[in-house]
């Protein structure tokens, strides 16, 4: 089901005031032309017909795949990450308010903070991997990239599945990009070294990203 409202908004270049679509949820396999614009970033963007000012907004939203049974919400601040995270340690043992949509105990749930993580998330579970072992994978990247770098620093890591070519991207603080392509060799090694220990630990916590990659290989030293 997709949830769509209107909304107002003030382009920052003319002042003018622009209406635009703002969704709250959206089901990826019944709504293809809201998923696509989600993955191509568009979704998140307003065009000012004034001006034409092109400006990138934030806002919560709820993306779910029946289909391949995982749920991932998009949330700005700590307070509704652990709102969310409650509602889904209760969906999972039934618990769940009565005016709350009861999640099947054995769909994928994640939490992420920005539209860029909620792309990466999608195109990682519908190329049929696990976000776990992927986050371990981007570490192992940048680590690796981080070596020939002399007086710059990688910043950030995503995947990405671009017409079937499944890739890490690293960006560098002063700009740089290294795109390398995911190895299903390594991908496959860390699963079988990490695969057991990242499953237990995902189930308490829904925010599977760098820190808790991090956090996950520190405990096993």
């Amino acid at each position: 089901m997709a949830m769509r409202s209107k909304v107002n908004f003030k382009c920052p270049e003319c002042s003018q005031n622009v209406e635009a679509d703002q969704w709250s949820a959206i089901n990826g396999d019944k709504n293809p032309q809201q998923k696509f614009k989600l993955l191509d970033g568009s979704l998140f963007k307003i065009k000012c017909k004034n001006c034409g000012h092109v400006s990138t907004v934030g806002y919560p939203l709820v993306y779910h795949d029946t289909k391949q049974n995982y749920m991932i919400w998009l949330v700005y601040d700590e307070e509704e990450i652990k709102h969310v995270s409650d509602y889904f340690r209760q969906s999972k043992n039934g618990s769940a308010d009565d005016d709350e949509e009861p999640v099947d105990a054995e769909c994928r749930q994640r939490i992420v903070r920005s539209p860029d993580e909620l792309r990466e998330k999608i195109m990682i579970f519908d190329s049929g991997l696990d976000d776990k072992i992927i986050e371990i994978m981007k570490l192992a990247y940048a680590k690796e990239t981080q070596r020939i770098l002399k007086d710059d620093n990688v910043a950030a890591a995503f995947f990405s599945n671009r017409d079937g070519e499944k890739r890490i991207e690293l960006y560098t603080e002063k700009g740089k990009a290294f795109v390398s392509g995911a190895s299903k060799k390594i991908y496959d090694e860390l699963d079988d070294k990490y695969g057991g220990k990242a499953s237990y630990a995902e189930d308490r916590v829904y925010v599977i990203d760098d820190v808790w990659a991090l956090n996950l290989l520190r405990s096993m030293r």
